[in-house]
């Protein structure tokens, strides 16, 4: 059964008005979409029944230990009645049947995935499941009401009848997919908000499950890339004659993106890179040194050429009040993914197939089809397993490497980037500064909240990367640049975190300046969030301690009521025992929301030796409904620990335009004896899902700095802190 797009927006479609497909510069692929043999059931893109009765679910969403699968699984399995762990799955390929409705894009990103698929899988799993049903029903001659799914198998109530879904297959194959279809109620679910496992669990324990790295077609080698230290630089000259004679080395030579040593295996292409003498265009002008960066930044925020993105009126006169103000400062910062960029291309008779964990597969495929000058769908895309992304895996600059080196070699090959690639040529999250003010008066209000936001903009080079995979090939470069250019001006990726804000003050107001920087920049875990909150959460602590109120007061003071933020602070600080710490140890409180979740954490810390000592992490959670608890409280865990990195240790800095950064050493993560004991709370919603991906990171860089000055006395306003 072959599926086109209109008949998978038909048979997917949401009751409601839930999934709304608009028009998309993409118009519709050529191609129709087959995911199996003619003998399987397949009622839409999604979902395929074999004739053995195996349930396999296509995921349009990358795995990257953010537990999608699972969670993907969960929802048609609790629709389908068949046991999570029954339930096979495959990454997607690259149609436009797999397109994110809302993204436009077939991407992983903005904590999204199940937010946006949750209720189009249950649908998928209902309409599969009503389906075999009728299947029964023709089968059986019984009706509807006498009939119910259980356990991968069409029952009758009375126990009479007993038909697995693999008996049912041939006749559903005849039958038109039912789609007006009833979703169970809560108080239905097996599986949603109980499961805890994880369906990939199994693979990734016994070493079967394919990461990117693992790609291995037959007679591939191994590339090593040389690249300019700088980033706008290329390649003068170079010398391979000391390289070619290392034993296994097949051949060195130039591309656009540097010098390639391919060899039979990772270490001989590794060694000869070493003896490779290149010589590299100087680098060009502009702002390339960390100093000058930070300078340049701090005294942008002096200027006057603000975009304002919120700008509320003042009811309070301009003149009361204490004027409290504060400049912050974060630096860039890498992904440092555990597995680092690799890429794996073998050319066909009309393009190439290309094995890669990436976060935005459409967008690898059109950068493949532009380097190698063929149509995109000449390229296909085997999306493996991530080992880490964090925003970094939706750009696509190692796919258009490998493909440039395998159209001169001829053969298939694997590029792998060494830690010290990975460091030093990532796509960074943007140094940024900030400038706060506000008015606090007697009665602790807050009034003329003024926040000034300078740094380059992420969407102005980012956004032409991805509107490639979005436009027709025809639409010049320049136009989508065009877009990147208008946007950045007003990026959304500088400001949120701060226009939203959640207080009850009067007169905020909130504008950015862009200062463009010769850095490849990038989304990184939370985006803009990642520094919006360590400036907006360790003010509002500032403005506190200028009113002379408690923190969590203060907040309680300007929240409402009735708002997720005050339930989620109120929680954190009953789970942390907020004011009642143990003798030598202090806390300090953050709350913030991102990607439709909120969530409020306390950290907990003393100090030895003058040095903080973290003792524990209070995270408390609202993102709607919980689909598998476990995930969730891992995925908050691994953002709290992903910022605590950050604010202790995160810092890439440049010399002469080069970072100087390269490795682990001199790029510290939190390690596991730093780590700190972590409790997490979810709150009970009946909301639709939120994300959970990445609304564990902002709030623990505040929470941070504000323990911190509970402890000294010291306001730390520059990532990552420092005392003393």
């Amino acid at each position: 059964m072959t599926l086109t797009r209109r008949q998978f927006i038909r048979n997917v479609s949401v009751a409601g008005g839930a999934l709304t497909l608009g028009f998309q510069l993409t118009g519709c692929s050529a191609k129709p979409l087959q995911l199996g043999n003619a003998t399987d059931f397949q009622p839409d893109a999604f979902l395929r029944i074999e004739p053995d009765g195996q349930v396999i679910l296509q995921i349009p969403k990358a795995e990257m230990g953010q537990g999608v699968v699972t969670g993907m699984v969960t929802l048609v399995a609790e629709e389908l009645e068949v046991h999570p762990s029954k339930v096979g799955y495959e990454m997607a390929p690259v149609h436009s049947a797999f397109t994110d409705p809302e993204m436009r894009l077939q991407i992983t990103g903005g904590s999204a995935s199940i937010r946006v698929y949750h209720e189009i899988l249950r649908q998928v799993g209902a309409s599969a499941r009503e389906t075999l049903i009728a299947a029964a029903m023709q089968q059986t001659g019984l009706s509807r009401d006498v009939l119910e799914a259980r356990d991968g198998q069409v029952c009758s109530v009375d126990g009479s009848v007993y038909l697995p879904y693999a008996e049912l297959v041939p006749a559903a194959l005849n039958l038109p997919v039912v789609t007006d279809v009833a979703l169970k109620t809560a108080d239905q679910w097996q599986w949603i908000g109980r499961y805890e496992q994880r369906v990939d669990a199994a693979v990734k324990t016994d070493g079967s499950a394919r990461f990117g790295m693992d790609a291995a077609p037959e007679g591939v080698l191994t590339a090593v890339l040389l690249r300019c230290p700088w980033f706008d630089g290329t390649v003068e000259s170079f010398d391979a004659e000391e390289a070619l004679q290392t034993p296994g080395v097949q051949a060195v030579f130039a591309t656009e993106y540097g010098v390639a040593v391919v060899a039979e295996g990772y270490w001989p292409a590794r060694q000869a890179a070493g003896k490779v003498k290149v010589s590299f265009t100087p680098p060009g002008g502009g702002l390339r040194d960390s100093t000058a960066i930070n300078d340049a930044l701090l005294a942008a925020l002096d200027g006057d050429d603000f975009a304002s993105v919120r700008d509320d009126p003042a009811v309070a006169d301009a003149e009361q009040g204490t004027l409290v103000s504060g400049r912050y400062s974060v630096p860039f910062l890498a992904h440092a993914a555990m597995e680092p960029l690799n890429a794996t291309c073998r050319l066909t008779a009309d393009g190439c197939e290309i094995w890669v964990g990436s976060q935005a597969p459409d967008v690898a495929q059109d950068v493949a089809s532009r380097v190698l000058g063929v149509p995109r769908d000449a390229v296909v895309i085997h999306n493996q397993f991530l080992g880490g992304g964090f925003g970094r895996r939706a750009a696509a600059d190692n796919v258009a490497e490998v493909v440039a080196i395998a159209r001169q070699l001829k053969r298939p090959v694997k590029l792998v980037w060494s830690r010290e690639d990975d460091m030093r040529h990532d796509w960074y999250r943007p140094a940024m500064a900030g400038h706060i003010e506000a008015r606090v008066h007697a009665d602790g209000t807050v009034s003329h909240w003024q926040h000034r936001i300078a740094g380059p903009s992420i969407n102005q080079q980012v956004l032409p990367v991805l509107m490639g995979a979005m436009f027709p090939q025809w639409v010049p470069g320049g136009a989508r640049q065009l877009v990147g250019d208008f946007v950045g001006k007003k990026d959304f990726a500088s400001v949120e975190g701060s226009k939203e804000l959640p207080y009850a003050f009067d007169g905020v107001s909130v504008s950015c300046h862009n200062v463009p920087v010769p850095i490849p920049l990038g989304y990184w875990r939370s985006v803009g969030h990642s520094h919006n909150a360590f400036v907006v959460e360790s003010f509002v602590d500032e403005l506190a301690h200028a009113a002379g109120i408690d923190p969590v007061e203060f907040r309680r003071k300007h929240l409402p009521a009735d708002s997720r933020e005050r339930r989620v602070m109120d929680a954190a600080a009953e789970a942390a025992n907020w004011g009642h710490a143990a003798a030598g140890r202090f806390q300090g409180i953050a709350v913030h929301d991102s990607f439709h979740s909120c969530v409020a954490q306390v950290v907990e810390l003393s100090l030895v030796d003058g040095k903080p000592k973290l003792e524990h992490v209070y995270c408390a959670v609202d993102c709607g409904q919980v689909i598998n608890p476990d995930i969730v409280k891992d995925q908050m865990i691994g953002g709290i620990v992903f910022a605590l990195s950050a604010a202790l240790h995160g810092e890439i800095t440049l010399k002469d335009g080069a970072v100087v950064q390269s490795n682990y050493h001199d790029y510290p993560l939190l390690r596991q004896t730093d780590t700190p004991p972590m409790t997490v709370v979810l709150l009970e919603s009946t909301a639709p899902p939120t994300g959970v991906g990445e609304p564990g990171t902002p709030p623990a860089p505040p929470a941070l700095a504000n323990a911190l000055f509970a402890a000294t006395g010291e306001r730390q306003r520059r990532l990552p802190l420092r005392l003393g």
